[in-house]
């Protein structure tokens, strides 16, 4: 078949690898004027799949009044009179119980576990470069009760033979000698020795390399879709404003934008950015980069050691579809960097960067053939977890496109499946 995938990010662009791997030929469509230079530009660069629990929690709502009035906390909410808004925010608050998070978590865990099997993979197979690192991840946690907390999901990926282990403040130390100077202030972490760091941006280059370079694959940059040529409840050509794509099958893989091209085939999906900020220090001084991947899950910021530059990424913004940088925003980073590690005062000035990612309200993404048109398929709602799961959900894609099983169970990543 020849499959059109709608998108060039990390996961339009893994989708395609995937199907030409299963023998398909592809052509990639994107707006933009290269791979991945929106949401998976400048992103956190963990490949965390072993700690996925998704925003979706019991806690949130007891926290909702600071989170509406707070301008300077980790998470921050912005009412908005978008009707898109409301329905996500509604079906959001209905899963912020621990039976839909223990849910969420555990069926995340397992398309988690298989992304990483097939990274492993495709790693084996290709000879790319991303700044890939197996540096293992530390969690770090200065309030005991949610580390409590941490550590009952902590379990789950044991149970599914993913090792991880809560540790005390004294081997946090150990194990990243920057949190030294902190290791009074943290209760403990937890740590996880199968986790990853990687550049995003730098992985999706490499994938267009290998589809652009494969005699059945094909990549169509700045072509803005604006809908499909359906006929008999089948996509016959993806429209683009430059002509249109005759297709045998879609895939729809462009985050956010997928909302309203869904809506002109009668798809209905519920996607809001939830919005995020990065700092890239390039050529950082050595002893500003961290060993192992380091998240701080009070302040929500992660930092990971990419080649020779520091990211530091963080922060949660449902603020609606405002891309401007938030200088507050990336004050604190600043500040929070600066004070974990010092050396980066003589560093040159960082990259600032803002992305929106596409999340669901359960956190889940939706990964289903469409339900008006037989062909089209959905790859979509990643959030903060669009590097981490694309190797795993574009397999499970291209295996359902092929009649095959999927090493997950599709049915925990409909719309908005319980």
């Amino acid at each position: 078949m020849h499959i059109g995938v709608i998108g060039a990010g990390i996961v339009g662009l893994t989708s395609a690898y995937q199907l030409l791997r299963a023998g398909h030929a592809v052509t990639v469509i994107d707006a933009g004027h290269g791979p991945g230079l929106a949401t998976s530009f400048a992103n956190g660069g963990q490949l965390s799949y072993g700690y996925v629990s998704p925003l979706a929690a019991p806690g949130v709502l007891s926290q909702l009044p600071s989170l509406l009035f707070s301008r300077t906390g980790p998470l921050r909410i912005k009412p908005s009179f978008d009707p898109d808004f409301w329905r996500w925010s509604i079906e959001f608050v209905k899963h912020c119980n621990a039976q839909a998070n223990a849910s969420s978590t555990l069926r995340l865990l397992s398309l988690g576990l298989h992304s990483r099997a097939v990274m492993q993979e495709f790693l084996a197979r290709e000879s790319v470069s991303f700044d890939y690192r197996l540096s293992g991840k530390l969690v770090v946690y200065r309030d005991a009760h949610k580390l409590a907390a941490a550590e009952r999901s902590l379990e789950l990926a044991n149970d599914l033979g993913y090792p991880q282990r809560r540790v005390d403040a004294a081997t946090c130390a150990t194990l990243e000698p920057a949190l030294a100077k902190i290791a009074g202030e943290l209760a403990g972490g937890i740590h996880t020795p199968g986790e990853g760091t990687g550049d995003c941006q730098s992985l999706c280059r490499e994938l267009a390399r290998l589809v652009g370079a494969h005699a059945d694959g094909k990549l169509l940059y700045e072509r803005e879709v604006t809908g499909f040529d359906v006929r008999g409840g089948t996509v016959h050509s993806v429209r683009t404003r430059m002509g249109d794509v005759a297709v045998d099958a879609c895939v729809v893989a462009n985050g956010l934008a997928a909302m309203p091209l869904l809506r002109k085939v009668g798809e209905s999906v519920s996607l809001y950015p939830l919005k995020g900020y990065s700092l890239t220090y390039r050529d950082a001084p050595a002893d500003a980069r961290p060993q192992v991947s380091v998240t701080d899950a009070d302040n929500k910021v992660v930092y990971a050691s990419l080649g020779e530059h520091l990211r530091v990424a963080g922060m949660a913004d449902l603020v609606g579809y405002d891309y401007r940088i938030a200088a507050r925003r990336i004050q604190a980073l600043r500040t929070l960097s600066a004070g974990l590690f010092p050396a980066l005062g003589g560093a040159h000035a960082p990259l600032e960067w803002t992305g929106m990612r596409p999340a669901t309200p359960h956190g889940r993404p939706i990964l289903q053939r469409a339900n008006t048109l037989g062909n089209l398929w959905l790859n979509v709602g990643h959030g903060g977890l669009g590097f981490t799961l694309s190797m795993g959900a574009a397999r499970v894609i291209a295996d359902a496109i092929d009649g095959k099983r999927p090493a997950v169970d599709l049915a925990g990543f409909a719309r908005l499946a319980a």
